[in-house]
């Protein structure tokens, strides 16, 4: 390549090939090349951005790649020509109003799915739900973000009456889903059980 390029080239403002030695040594000491093994040392510039790369990448992955690449699950119902919505997307549903109409209301979505599941739970998992409309607001705000961070299974799939949703569970079933680009959010999710709605999801 230095042959090719020129030394100008590859090293801008190293006139000669010991000049170069020596700006690298300062990097790398000749010991730590021999304890690793080093037998060549090849410099290459890229040819184009670093986007364009990442962009190769991902079109070799293809949708299934990605899926699995971002740790979603495949379901019968899963759709495999989409991917997840931003969290920035996420959250902001969850922080729509719940009342646009009514003047003065300041509960979000994500406060009023909270108040349907925050007794269902035996063992308080969705904590409690008292207070100040924005007091409530921010325990669904928690509640979101800690699944978000702790989710171990996310699908993309068609969930009637709903059609496609985004689903996240964590390790014990609890949840959260929204519609499949991520603009609605649809509610919070009880683990399954058998009977389930039977029982009103309470357990």
């Amino acid at each position: 390549m230095l042959e090719g390029e020129g030394l100008s080239k590859v090293l801008p403002g190293v006139n000669t090939f010991e000049d170069g030695v020596q700006i690298y040594r300062r990097f790398y000491m000749e010991e730590k090349e021999r304890d690793n093994g080093v037998l060549a040392i090849d410099i290459l510039k890229s040819s184009h951005q670093p986007y364009i790369s990442v962009a190769r990448i991902i079109s070799v992955l293809g949708y299934n790649g990605v899926h699995n690449l971002l740790g979603l699950v495949h379901t019968a119902g899963t759709v495999s020509d989409s991917l997840p919505p931003p969290r920035s997307a996420l959250l902001s549903a969850l922080q729509q109003p719940y009342n646009r109409d009514v003047k003065g209301s300041t509960l979000t979505d994500g406060a009023r799915a909270l108040a349907k599941h925050f007794s269902r739970s035996s063992s308080k998992y969705w904590g409690s739900l008292d207070g100040s409309d924005s007091r409530k607001n921010k325990a669904a705000m928690d509640i979101i973000t800690c699944l978000i961070s702790s989710c171990c299974w996310l699908n993309l799939h068609v969930v009637p009456p709903h059609g496609v949703v985004f689903e996240i569970r964590d390790a014990n079933g609890y949840g959260a889903r929204w519609s499949g680009d991520g603009s609605k959010f649809i509610g919070f999710l009880e683990p399954y059980m058998k009977d389930g709605h039977l029982r009103r999801w309470r357990h």
